[in-house]
């Protein structure tokens, strides 16, 4: 009896429910990407040429990719990539995976640093993936960044990210928790952190197995309430930031009243919670107080 023919149609019409009987959220989404990775054309010409049939060698490549989907490992960790900012980055298992609504941190920056071309000094803590910080740099020309982290594998990571889009000659990578790998004098215009604020109990339940399965529990575990590092940062931007300097957080959804507290009581001045593209909480800013004017 002869094998029947798979075509980019009957593939797909086949894998989506397949993916979504599994519990995949997007089914169809994940499917197109993943074939379009493995025949190496654009997603869009999957729909352009439909019954290009597949070739042995590749229906088994799609196979296998499809099978790592659907024991729930991400899209992006199986590409080993993914977009933020419009800048791709490398991701894998020792990194979160960059986020749409993460970019509110780059947002927030260039709304309140208006003049593009400023010297800025950052500091990225969770550096991870690289991501914030790249962003940063591509529309700060003329600023210079420290990133930090305590994983090794995610500095390899932001390394390789730093590299490949240019901007190893302005950034420093350390490897530490926090602000403890810097010199004691060291001190920035921008402090930037997306640190680990996922309550203990969501992550051992509640969220998705991309999430809880794959990706690193350093990068997401907050403690019971979600704030074991959340409160540690306010500390270091008293410590690290100029006068007038600047901090921006992503927090969790829920955390909003609570981080803009820890913030004030920190010391910081001008606290504001900002909303992301869900209406979500998503940033808390806060900057150092000014120096006094003398009269």
């Amino acid at each position: 009896m002869t094998a029947p023919l798979w075509t980019i149609r009957t593939l797909l019409g086949w894998s989506a429910p397949w993916l979504a009987q599994r519990g995949v959220e997007s089914p169809r989404l994940d499917s197109e990407l993943l074939l379009a990775e493995v025949l190496h054309l654009r997603r869009i010409d999957l729909f352009l040429d439909p019954h290009r049939p597949l070739s042995a060698a590749e229906l088994a490549a799609f196979k296998a990719v499809i099978k790592r989907r659907a024991a729930r490992e991400p899209v992006a960790f199986i590409l080993g990539r993914r977009e933020f900012w419009g800048m791709e980055f490398r991701v894998g298992p020792d990194t979160l995976i960059p986020r749409p609504e993460t970019e509110l941190l780059v947002e927030a920056a260039l709304a309140r640093f208006p003049d593009r071309s400023s010297p800025l000094t950052i500091l990225e803590m969770c550096v991870g993936s690289g991501a914030v910080v790249c962003a940063l740099l591509k529309e700060f020309p003329n600023a210079t960044a420290v990133g930090t982290d305590l994983s090794a594998g995610a500095l390899v990571l932001a390394r390789a990210n730093v590299e490949k889009h240019g901007f190893a000659e302005r950034i420093a990578l350390l490897e530490g928790d926090l602000d403890a790998p810097l010199a004691p004098e060291a001190s920035f215009d921008l402090m930037v952190v997306n640190p680990p604020y996922v309550t203990t109990q969501e992550l051992d339940g509640e969220v998705a197995p991309e999430v809880r399965e794959w990706e690193p529990r350093l990068a997401l575990d907050g403690g019971a309430d979600g704030l074991r590092v959340v409160e540690r940062v306010p500390p270091c931007a008293v410590r690290r930031l100029r006068p007038g300097g600047l901090l921006l957080m992503e927090i969790g959804s829920q955390q909003g009243e609570a981080a803009g507290e820890l913030l004030a009581r920190g010391g910081l001045v001008n606290v504001e919670i900002l909303i992301d593209f869900n209406k979500l909480d998503r940033v808390v800013a806060g900057n150092v107080p000014p120096l006094p004017q003398m009269d």
